[in-house]
């Protein structure tokens, strides 16, 4: 733990470089994992299935998105994909451009292989042959209301879909439940968002009211909370392979069909671990 409290600290001296694939740092990662294990084992009790194994070449994991800004999901998703397969297999995820200008954060994230989502940053990490991560909901999915912490809200991003046909790469569904019980959610606030003008000012469509650690009620722009110990129960489906020729990342009725279908599989794979229940403040089994 030591060390790897000593690795965060000497990265954090360093700055942030969002388009920088080779910020990505596997010695970095290696040092932190035991942290990161920890919070996986011991304060989340994560539990993480494959139905199939990840394949072994360039592939676009989709997953829905939990607990506003705090993510205990993307960490939980990060520590099994390097316990399966070490710090070595090249991987990025694609982030928000907001947590790179967090002091110490945004170093942190990008050595553990955050780059700023764009479409040309997708690109470039699968020429690589890497494995690639893509929330594609966003803060849309990260703060929805608690009461509708079971369905998937990817709005009308559908740059995620154009990307894996254009590259032939498959995508890997991953959905995830109980970090969204960490806090309370009441509204996620976007027609306030929308009044605030935050798409244009903070590039955030939503401004959430709710309760939350250590701030009690949150109220507006979404900020970083410290997680309940909640039970996160994670499922990586079976690898989607949508056999589309390029040119129909350029057919919106193609692209509309290929979201569709992606979709439907991750609603059917939430709506099972709904009912299994291994997940929350309240886990059964």
């Amino acid at each position: 733990m030591k060390d790897a409290i000593a690795a965060f600290a000497l990265k954090g001296r360093g700055r942030a470089r969002p388009d920088d694939l080779d910020a990505r740092d596997p010695a970095f990662i290696a040092r932190v994992l035991p942290l990161l294990g920890f919070l996986y084992d011991d304060y989340f009790r994560c539990e993480t299935e494959l139905e199939e194994q990840l394949p072994d070449g360039p592939f676009l994991a989709v997953s829905n998105h939990n607990a506003m800004t705090g993510m205990p999901d993307m960490y939980c998703h990060m520590t099994a994909f390097w316990r399966l397969y070490g710090p070595s297999r090249l991987s990025y995820g694609l982030m928000h451009d907001l947590p790179f200008n967090v002091p110490k954060a945004g170093a942190w994230l990008n050595a553990c292989g955050a780059i700023a989502a764009s479409p040309e940053n997708g690109r470039r990490a699968l020429a690589r042959g890497a494995a690639v991560l893509v929330f594609p909901g966003g803060d849309l999915d990260a703060c929805k209301p608690t009461s509708a912490q079971y369905t998937i809200r990817f709005g009308r991003r559908r740059g995620f879909v154009r990307l894996a046909i254009r590259e032939g790469v498959p995508i890997v569904p991953i959905v995830s439940a109980g970090a969204h019980q960490s806090l309370y959610i009441a509204t996620d606030g976007s027609r306030l968002a929308r009044w605030l003008r935050l798409p244009e000012l903070a590039r955030s469509n939503v401004a959430p009211l709710g309760l939350a650690l250590p701030w009690g009620l949150i109220v507006g722009i979404p900020i970083p909370h410290v997680p309940l110990p909640v039970k996160i129960h994670t499922r990586v489906l079976r690898p989607l392979h949508l056999g589309l020729p390029r040119e129909a990342a350029s057919d919106p009725d193609e692209v509309e069909r290929a979201f569709a279908q992606i979709v439907a599989r991750m609603e059917a794979g939430l709506d099972e671990l709904r009912t299994a229940g291994r997940h929350g403040l309240f886990p059964r089994g």
